[in-house]
Formats: structure tokens, sequence, C-alpha cells
């Protein structure tokens, strides 16, 4: 028979009734989420289509925001106190980051079915293929230079009338996956970005918390149980290396020597010219103002020279390339050719969605997070009331959700939400300020942390996988139809399906086949310069891309047969064979 004494059995109620008070706190801010998202649904407007962000929070993130909350109740029962510390060796950190590169480069082949969906995802690739040949664009055919458009220039440098062709992005993310591709499998890239974000991590919780070893090992916790880190990851988006160099830059900046100032500022170089030129800046602004704050005068004329010097370099980058995209030098930049023109076009345009669409993006930002993650970045709030360090965080984080806002609240595809991509970084330390804020007097958060992740990793990154296959492998499937077609020629349009335009995609040296065309740019001339005996064409059937639409919930639309009747007399005059694609 056990004898229990009064005073231990008083500190574990104590403790009991801790944990359940703050578990329930967090379950019911889940159901508030929850709930929140199906209202989200009801209220969205519908016209013409139901947007895309309010799609994917009815398909997925309304369920995962349920599901993670069930498994919060259920990590919470009969937790009890744990004094001692959470560890982690430095070759447990090296089997997790190979264990994040296979999951990662896996997840691509298995769970995205080895498709690049997006068209940003598409474009890293294309550049990448013209990097890789030696070159910084890709010269266009004379018979395709009158017919550019047709071959899908979206996101495409403009030129009035190209010789060449590259995107409008900037290059350093494609360069990465050239360099990686070299050496062996581009698609290896994002995943190796994953490991170098977790290792740049934990070097900054080391220096933030040098007394602290147990920081470092809930900042990688945090880390590898966010979904939206670890499926980006498996993408060509240029998020995953956003995420990287930002940990890194944090990283050089905190030592605060001379020759790490240095390689702060090639980090700098590298992750401005990822893309996009804000999403960088975005990030380093506030924790660079702490100089300011510090009056370290020598170190603010290093970091303001070095971004002057960046910004102007990447800046000027888009103009650079048009001299080589348009077809004489004389001939002046397109409109949106260079940033300030894409920003004040983009504001001007406005979006009357941009608050509901906002609200959408927050919350699937949440539904694809560790469990713990946001409650513990509330629980920083005295923090970022007192440490300045923490409050430059917070301002890091919502920085870009302000702008973003402003500027371009719509994020298309992607894990969570994809424009807080490069802060997450931000958002984990700040969830270590919580997280240290409340153990000190509540040490069942350990077993709680080691029961959400192991929850995270095995059942709720499961139905994220599911989630990301359902939507990957309809547009997977057609897609391997096009390319069993056999056809020389692929021609669909913008409106045959949500997202059809995606599949007009080809490589830089126009060596694929179908090569691919967009109806809407499909005219007399071209048709006749493409048409002669024996050339194949081949169009989508509704039939075809009703898995599509089926997903996405949106009417069956007969575009595509319309477009086959359009086109089909116009082909077989010219001499060209029709083929319809059906289901296979």
């Amino acid at each position: 028979m056990t004898v229990t004494r009064s005073g231990d059995f008083s500190r574990e109620m104590a403790v009991e009734h801790s944990s359940h008070t703050l578990i329930y706190a967090a379950v019911l801010g889940g159901l508030m989420l929850y709930f929140l998202s199906v209202y989200l649904c009801s209220v969205f407007p519908h016209y013409p289509l139901p947007s895309e962000t309010v799609i994917y929070v009815y398909r997925q993130d309304r369920w995962l925001l349920l599901a993670g909350t069930g498994l919060l109740l259920i990590a919470g029962f009969g937790l009890g106190g744990r004094t001692q510390k959470l560890q982690c060796s430095t070759a447990s950190l090296a089997a997790i980051a190979i264990g994040v590169i296979c999951f990662c480069r896996l997840g691509y082949s298995w769970i995205l079915c080895g498709f690049d969906l997006s068209r940003d995802e598409q474009l890293a690739n294309f550049d990448s293929q013209i990097f890789r040949s030696g070159h910084l664009v890709r010269h266009l055919p004379a018979a395709w230079q009158s017919h550019a458009e047709a071959l899908n220039t979206l996101f495409m440098l403009p030129a009035a009338h190209p010789i060449a062709w590259v995107s409008a992005y900037l290059p350093m993310n494609a360069l990465l996956r050239s360099v990686v591709g070299l050496a062996g499998d581009p698609a290896l890239t994002s995943p190796l970005m994953v490991a170098l974000g977790m290792f740049a991590l934990w070097k900054c919780a080391r220096i933030l918390w040098p007394e602290d070893r147990e920081a470092a090992v809930v900042a990688v916790l945090l880390y590898i149980g966010s979904g939206q880190i670890l499926f980006t990851g498996m993408t060509a988006y240029a998020m995953t290396a956003h995420l990287a160099l930002n940990l890194l830059w944090l990283w050089f900046f905190l030592l605060d020597r001379r020759g790490t100032d240095g390689a702060a500022l090639l980090v700098g170089f590298l992750a401005t010219g990822l893309h996009q030129p804000v999403f960088h800046p975005l990030f380093a602004a506030p924790i660079l103002f702490t100089l300011l704050l510090d009056r370290n005068w020598p170190r603010v004329i290093v970091y303001a020279a070095g971004y002057a010097a960046i910004c102007a370099f990447w800046l000027a980058w888009p103009i650079w390339m048009h001299s080589l995209v348009a077809r004489a030098p004389s001939v002046a930049a397109a409109a949106g050719t260079d940033y300030f023109s894409r920003l004040s076009g983009t504001v001007t345009k406005g979006d009357p969605l941009r608050w509901l669409e906002m609200a959408a993006n927050l919350l699937r930002f949440c539904a694809w997070q560790h469990m713990l993650m946001v409650p513990f970045i509330l629980a920083a709030i005295p923090a970022i009331r007192k440490d300045r360090l923490a409050a430059v965080l917070a301002v890091s984080l919502l920085l870009p959700v302000g702008v973003m806002t402003l500027i371009m609240p719509y994020q298309g595809y992607g894990f969570g939400y994809r424009y807080l991509h490069g802060v997450l970084g931000p958002a984990i330390l700040l969830a270590v300020f919580g997280w240290r804020q409340l153990v000190i007097t509540r040490s069942w958060l350990r077993p709680l942390l080691l029961r959400t992740s192991a929850l995270g990793l095995f059942v709720l990154m499961p139905l994220q996988g599911a989630m990301a296959y359902s939507f990957y492998a309809p547009y997977a499937q057609v897609e391997r139809r096009i390319d069993a077609s056999g056809a020389d020629y692929f021609i669909a349009g913008w409106e045959d399906a949500p997202g059809a335009r995606e599949f007009v995609f080809n490589r830089p040296d126009l060596s694929n086949r179908p090569i691919r065309l967009l109806s809407e740019n499909v005219d007399g001339p071209l048709i006749r310069n493409i048409c002669h005996r024996g050339i194949r064409v081949a169009m989508p059937t509704s039939a075809l891309l009703f898995p599509i639409e089926s997903y996405l919930a949106v009417p069956y639309a007969p575009e595509a047969d319309d477009q086959i009747v359009t086109f089909s007399h116009r082909l077989t005059a010219a001499g060209c064979m029709l083929r319809r694609l059906d289901t296979p």
C-alpha cells in the first residue's frame, strides 16, 4: 500500500489544475479558429467563382484546425511534471537534418507527384535550365518571336518584341537550383534549404540563450513540426530559401563580429535576389533598426552602405535583363519591367477582398504550424513588452502581414501562408520566448511538447500529406496524359478549368513535346505556321479536367469542349490532326 503525503498530493493537484487550465484555453482558441474558418467559408463572396484561398480553407484548413485541437486535447490527458530539460545531441541533430532532407525529397515525388503545379515553381526550373546552359536568357527561335504570347509568357520579363525570354523573377532561387542540379538532383535544393534553416535556427537559439540548451531543442521541435516548412520544402518555391537564408543572416548578425557582418551582407545579397526584392528587407529592417537604437555607428554604416548597394543592384537587374530580351537595345523597357512600376500597378489595382483574403491566409498559417506554435507566441506577449529583441522579432513577423495586405493579399497555391514563410524563424524564436515564460513554473509543458510533436508528425502530418496529394494528383494525372499524348502541340485555354493555364509551360529551348500553347493567343498566322500534313495537335476535354473542378468545388464548365469545337475546323483545314484528350 502506497501512502502519499498531503504536500505531494497538493503539488500534484496544483500541477494538474495548471495544465488543465492552459490546455483548455488553447483548445478553446483552436475551436474559435475552427468556427472562424467555417464562418469565413460561408460569408466569402462567390463571384464569379469561389476564391481559391477560401476553397483551401474549406478543403484543408478547417479540418486541420479541428484535428489539431482534438489532438491537443488528447495530448493533455495525464500529464505529469518533468524537471529534466529536453536535450538533443549533435548526432541527433544531424540525423534529424538527414531525415528532413529525405522526407522533403521523397514527398516531392510521392506526395506532390513530382509535379510543379504553380507558375512560380515552373519558372524557377525554367530559369535554372537557362543558367545551367551558361546563359542569362534563352534565345527564342525566329518563328516564335512573333508568337511568344502563345507559349505563355505569364510572369516572364515583358518585352514588346522579344528575341529571348527569361522569367521576371530575380535569379538566385533558380541559380541555387542550377548549382545543385550540376552536382546531382535539382529537386534536392529545397530539402537542403530546409536542413540549412534548421541548423541556422539552432545556432540562433544557442546564441540568444547560451545558458539554456533546451531552448534550441524547443525551436527545432517547432520547426520540424511545421507542415508549412516541410511541405513547402518539397516544392521549388523560393520561400524555403528565404527562410533558410534569413535564419543564416540572423545567425551571422547575432555573432556581432566584423567577419560575420560581411558574411551577413553576402547572405543578404543572395536573399534579396531570390525572386522578389521585398521579402528579405522586410525581415531584416526591424532587426537592423536596433543598431540605430544602440547608436552602434560603425555597424550602421556597414549595413547601410551594404544594403544600399544590394538594393541598387537588384532593382537594376530587370532593366539589364530587358536589354537582352528586347529586339534592340533602343527599345524602351515595357511597363512592369522595373519593380517600382509593378508595385505601383499592384497597389493602384487594389483588391476588394483583401481583408477576407488576409483572414483566410492567417487561418492557413495557423493550421499548418506545430500545434503549440500559436499558443507559445501568444505566451510571449509579456516578453515582447519587456525584451527589445522579442519586440523586434514580433515586428519582423507582423510587418509582412501589413505590407502584403496592402500590395498583394492573394498568395495563390501554397501550404500555410507562403508570404510569411521567410519570417517563420522570428515566429519560432518568439514561441521559444513564450515557452521560457511558461516552463519556469509549468514543468508539465515538456511532456506536452513531446506528445504534441509526436502526434503532429505521425497523425497531423500524414493528414496534411493526404490533403496535398489529393490537391496535386488531379493536375499530375492531366500532365501525364498530355506527356503521353504523342502530339506535337497541346492547346489549352485560361478558362478551361481553374489552373488550366499551368499546363501551358515549355522548356527554354522548346525541346519539349508537345509544345504547349495558350488558346487565347493562337491565331490564324500561328496555325498556318505550325500545321501541315502529319502534325498532331491535342486539346483537353472537359471530362479530362473534371477531377480538378471537382476538387476545387467549382461548377462543371464546358469551356474546354467549346474550345475544341472552335479550333477543330481551323486546325484540320490547315492540315493538322486534332486529338481530344479524354480520361485514360
